[in-house]
């Protein structure tokens, strides 16, 4: 019987973090992680990226000698952008990440790689279906396989804020409630974006403006994660911060909610393990001004929701 094995890659701008999925579950003892090279060049870049599918495919191989020539191979890619992620075309500039792949349609040039062998690690690779897409839709997809006939938000929250809309396991990019390409990322809140408001920088300002972390006062260091410590540990100015960062997402939400009519939210990233401190008023603002119904859930284990909807990307088709 033949097997989809799909060598899955979290592309970040420090690591790259990898496992190898059978027929979309995990396989157990694949795990890696690689330094991104993400400020070298283009050559070097490119090298890497394929020393990492050989050495998943070697590793799959060395597993299953007996089954590696009944087996569809793909390789799927979460990707930060911007990013034409359906031409497989890296538009990132100015963040000091992947600037030398700048324009490239980078999954032709991989392709090329390996049907030509023109990288050293490029020996024993068999042809593979290769895709690439964003790291909060993919993580949706992957909650999506536990919950596939809801109707649903995910947000990543961290360095950035990602969303994606999903319902009965489908990525939903237009309809109502859904901003373009469902990324709610670039929607004008306040001053600026949403992204500047809802993302590490966004609570750190929240911060700044309660008093702590100002220069030259205790905590002018802090981060989020020390800031969640000090509003667990008492410190009411900094479960303020959390309150309101709450509060204000879920004004952000709110139009979304009310047009999408969701059966819950998802919450990953590094800000969403704080939920017990932001949770409760995003909950109440959403609850009061559109359905009483309406929950909120986290996940603990975002890349493995990554990882397993880089595997739905193939078996859906």
């Amino acid at each position: 019987m033949s097997r989809d094995i799909v060598l899955a890659l979290d592309v970040g701008g420090t690591f790259i973090k990898t496992c190898v999925l059978e027929d979309g579950l995990p396989l157990q003892g694949s795990d890696m992680e690689f330094p991104a090279l993400a400020d070298l060049d283009r050559e070097t870049i490119l090298d890497h990226f394929m020393s990492i599918f050989q050495a998943q495919y070697n590793l799959y191989q060395h597993r299953y000698p007996d089954a590696v020539t009944d087996c569809r191979y793909h390789i799927g890619m979460a990707f930060p952008g911007p990013f034409d992620y359906r031409q497989g075309v890296c538009l990132i500039r100015g963040l000091g990440k992947f600037e030398a792949i700048y324009g490239l349609n980078l999954g032709q040039a991989l392709r090329a790689r390996w049907h030509a062998g023109s990288s050293r690690e490029a020996g024993t690779l068999p042809d593979m279906d290769i895709r690439f897409e964003n790291d909060a839709r993919l993580f949706a997809l992957g909650v999506s396989a536990e919950f596939p006939r809801k109707r649903f938000m995910a947000l990543t929250l961290g360095t950035g804020l990602g969303s994606a809309f999903i319902d009965n396991s489908r990525i939903m990019e237009s309809g109502p409630g859904i901003p373009p390409n469902g990324w709610l990322y670039d929607q004008p809140y306040l001053d600026g974006r949403a992204d500047d408001w809802f993302s590490r920088r966004g609570i750190l300002k929240l911060a700044r403006e309660a008093g702590i972390g100002e220069a030259g006062l205790p905590g002018a260091n802090m981060d989020v994660k020390e800031l969640a410590h000090e509003a667990r540990e008492g410190n009411a100015a900094a479960r303020g911060v959390f309150a309101e960062f709450g509060a204000r997402l879920g004004e952000l939400l709110q139009p979304y909610v009310d047009g999408y009519r969701p059966d819950f939210i998802m919450l990953g990233g590094q800000i969403s393990k704080s939920h017990d401190l932001l949770g409760p008023a995003l909950l109440n603002r959403l609850q009061r001004s559109c359905s009483p119904a309406l929950t909120v859930r986290t996940a603990e284990h975002v890349l493995a929701y990554t990882f397993r909807g880089i595997a739905r990307m193939f078996s859906e088709g």
